[in-house]
């Protein structure tokens, strides 16, 4: 048996539609409503000998030379798209099972092989969260795993809601066209809000929750993504959930201004602007999504990992899961040669300054910044560390290549863009 079967038992006993194994990080499996990091972590070297071993020679030649190669590999009659992007000691391998079809003989229905498990010693363990419930199967009603969340988010979801504020004594609150207002639904009490994000939470999140009153974490309800910040305060547990769409959008579907979609073809700074709830998270994964499909490689540092993208061209790096910091993350994309990178958050002097370092070094780096458009600039710099204000001034003016910024007004959305002065 191939060594790539036993991530194929696995793929179909957890109902994924594929995986990604990438060099020295955590296998992530593809779900519907998004990615769930598995336990194990494969290496380079082990990365490499198994695509060796399944690859046709002409897809080795390819990937001998640095370049992405796409095959067919066929395990227990299934066939699965396998696409391998290589990168010095980095490789990538994205397998695909749903858009190949399995080889003639159509065999049975897929369904979860009991009959024959993988080794013990390679069977994934994937994290808890909201794809599986305690029997650790995969959840065919309830989308997260929590129906009370589903319907409330559902529920928002139908109202245009951005933002929904769970709090114990209390009914749900959802933010819709800037206005809050009670959902109608029955009030929370601490002991349901604790049971309902403990389905969903994973365990080193539900663990920094119970020890220091905070915790941050993505799930899918169905119907799109969801990024949950806990708290608590002397109502007992809370939980703010912000509304995101399912997958990332196509550029031209946001109707930004035409100077903006060039910007993805230089090098420089591009940032993201705008209040909570304006639409940063969305614009910025269209953004994503656009340097992908014209093939150019990304490296997207975030905090949570909140939109997943698809395909071997963008790796997503949550800080605290696969880099150490922001600054960190930065680093090893500059070191890795990234085509762009992109930092979902600066919030500390160290991350202005990675920022400011990968500007200087003539990549194209994307940062979202809560300010309006015409402040973005001065409000990066302003995170810099002191000492290296001035440098951060003067790189970041140079290699500006502008701001741009939703701005929601009651039901209409506008965008504001600046850009460098000639």
């Amino acid at each position: 048996m191939a060594k790539i079967d036993v991530y194929l038992r696995s793929i179909e006993k957890f109902g994924a539609a594929g995986a990604v194994l990438t060099s020295g990080q955590p296998i992530t499996l593809r779900f519907p409503a998004g990615d769930r990091n598995a336990t194990q972590v494969v290496g380079h070297d082990a990365l490499v000998q198994l695509v060796r071993e399944i690859a046709p020679a002409q897809a080795v030649e390819l990937i001998e030379a640095g370049r992405p190669a796409r095959f067919e590999y066929e395990s227990a009659g299934f066939r699965y798209a396998c696409t391998v992007s290589p990168k010095p000691g980095l490789w990538q391998l994205a397998i695909d099972g749903a858009a190949v079809a399995p080889a003639a003989p159509a065999p049975a229905p897929r369904a979860p092989r009991a009959q024959t498990p993988p080794p013990a010693d390679g069977e994934l363990a994937i994290e808890r969260g909201q794809y599986a419930d305690e029997t650790g199967t995969t959840a065919a009603a309830v989308s997260s795993g929590s129906a009370l969340l589903d319907a409330i988010t559902h529920a928002a979801r139908g109202q245009r809601a951005s933002d929904v504020y769970l709090a114990a004594g209390g009914a749900a609150l959802v933010r819709a066209n800037g206005e809050l207002r009670a959902l109608e639904r029955g009030g929370l009490d601490a002991d349901m809000i604790s049971r309902e994000l403990g389905v969903v939470a994973p365990a080193e999140v539900r663990a920094a929750w119970n020890e220091h009153g905070t915790g941050t974490f993505t799930y899918g309800d169905g119907m799109g993504r969801v990024r949950v910040t806990l708290s608590r305060d002397h109502h007992g547990p809370g939980v703010a959930l912000r509304l995101l769409v399912g997958e990332p959008p196509a550029l031209d579907r946001l109707g930004l201004p035409r100077e903006v979609a060039p910007w993805l073809d230089q090098r420089g700074l591009l940032l993201i602007a705008g209040a909570a709830g304006s639409g940063k998270t969305t614009m910025l994964a269209a953004m994503v999504k656009a340097l992908g499909e014209r093939a150019r490689r990304v490296v997207a540092i975030e905090d949570p990992i909140e939109l997943v993208h698809p395909g071997p061209w963008i790796s997503q790096r949550a800080v605290g899961d696969h880099v150490a910091s922001v600054a960190a993350g930065v680093a090893a994309a500059m070191r890795e040669g990234a085509d762009a990178i992109v930092i979902g958050t600066v919030a500390q002097p160290a991350d202005a300054a990675a920022v400011i370092d990968a500007v200087a070094a003539g990549y194209l780096v994307l940062v979202t910044v809560g300010a309006a458009a015409p402040h973005a600039l001065s409000h990066l710099v302003a995170l810099a560390p002191v000492e290296q204000r001035d440098r951060a001034k003067s790189v970041v003016e140079r290699g500006f290549l502008g701001s741009v910024a939703s701005v929601v007004e009651g039901q209409n959305r506008r965008f504001e863009v600046v850009t460098r002065p000639d």
